[in-house]
């Protein structure tokens, strides 16, 4: 069955574990072979679409969304739907990309779209171990031009469109992508007196030491330099404040996407009050029974899953 049936079936909710038996066979051999889905090469489909056309939709899982979320930053957008196989092929390659740039920047957004209960969507990316941003009907202006899923669009820190298409065809325009913007903690903005910052906020590990040079250097008898100290300072914080309401926010809907956030802050944030601040929380969230008994039923969720796709691709 190719993509373009896939993707007008009507919804038939499966279970996760379901899910995985009757797909994952043909999910693995999605990625070495040639794709379900037309490849949707860019003469095929408007390269014109920007991030300011992109409408996110309605909320399922992962990170919260705002107009600000994808500002400044490498966005791929890739609509997939819970009963197209290499759709499901594509979420492990996504949550790879996520974890690994997402702290450089790198914003995903799985937007789902063969309608259906926004629970039951959630139950399978639970299932799957997904924690980036998932959405369901979300719309780009002047881009909804395809008919077959997956199809995956990236932009680049600009908001422009560089590639439209198959996820097995995108990995190298992403991570390309993701090496040449600059820090999305300056929000486009090139520093020249601090020109070692621009490097240095490209790492999330960083930004605890580099808030305290920062900070140090807002005193500079430079102007130009102090200015852009305290922007950098002001920018780190608001980041970091950022991370923490979020990671409080989703501690009741979603304990793993929370507990992830504030390990991030912890981590990236070590030695400055907001480090502080976020280790006092993790401490405090590990004396809370009811928090820790969702973080290890999501996490036996997950390897539950986990195992069923194994059992899938290994039987003949």
């Amino acid at each position: 069955m190719d993509g373009r049936k896939i993707a007008r079936m009507d919804p038939h909710w499966l279970t996760p574990a379901a899910l995985a038996r009757c797909c994952l066979m043909v999910a693995v051999a999605a990625w070495c072979s040639r794709p379900v889905a037309p490849a949707g090469a860019a003469d095929t489909h408007n390269m014109k679409v920007t991030v300011a056309g992109i409408q996110v939709g309605g909320h399922v899982s992962g990170p919260q969304l705002t107009d600000q979320s994808l500002a400044h930053r490498v966005v791929v957008l890739e609509f997939w739907g819970v009963n197209c196989p290499p759709c499901i092929a594509s979420m492990p390659k996504l949550e790879e990309l996520h974890r690994q740039y997402g702290p450089s920047g790198l914003v995903i957004v799985g937007a789902h779209a063969q309608g259906g209960a926004a629970a039951e969507v959630k139950k399978v990316v639970d299932g799957l171990g997904v924690t980036f941003s998932i959405v369901d009907s979300a719309q780009v202006a002047d881009g909804m031009d395809f008919d077959g899923i997956p199809h995956c669009m990236v932009f680049d820190h600009t908001g422009q469109c560089i590639f439209r298409g198959s996820p097995r065809e995108s990995h190298d325009a992403i991570v390309a992508a993701v090496r040449l913007a600059p820090s999305a903690v300056l929000e486009g903005r090139k520093l020249v007196k601090l020109a070692a910052f621009n490097n240095m906020l490209q790492d999330e590990l960083s930004f605890g030491g580099a808030m305290r040079k920062a900070k140090g250097l807002t005193a500079s008898k430079d102007e130009e330099t102090a200015e852009e100290a305290r922007f950098v300072f002001e920018k780190l914080e608001a980041r970091g404040r950022r991370m923490l309401d979020e990671a409080v926010a989703a501690k009741e809907t979603d304990p793993l996407l929370a507990a992830g956030l504030l390990q991030r802050c912890s981590s990236g944030f070590k030695g400055g009050d907001i480090g502080v601040e976020a280790a006092k929380v993790i401490r405090e969230w590990k004396k809370d029974r009811s928090f820790m008994a969702a973080i290890k039923a999501a996490q036996q969720g997950a390897g539950r899953e986990a195992a069923g796709n194994a059992d899938a691709a290994a039987t003949p």
